[in-house]
């Protein structure tokens, strides 16, 4: 299944290259409740670095939860 194609058209192109990226991080965020989605997308809105973003993405890999 490519999971890039469904990632592009829900979140912000930096996340949804970064997850591209990671495997695991995609896992992950297809287990989150809608709401934990919410919190990931509202979250990486307001990351201004590059660094801020894999940051985040390793969070989703490592499967932190975001409530």
């Amino acid at each position: 299944m490519d999971y890039t194609d469904n990632l592009q058209s829900v979140l912000p192109v930096g996340l949804a290259f970064g997850m591209a990226m990671d495997e695991q991080a995609i896992n992950h965020y297809g287990r989150m409740t809608e709401y934990e989605k919410e919190q990931v997308i509202a979250r990486s809105k307001n990351i201004k670095s590059k660094e801020e973003m894999q940051q985040l993405i390793q969070k989703i890999s490592d499967g932190d939860t975001f409530i």
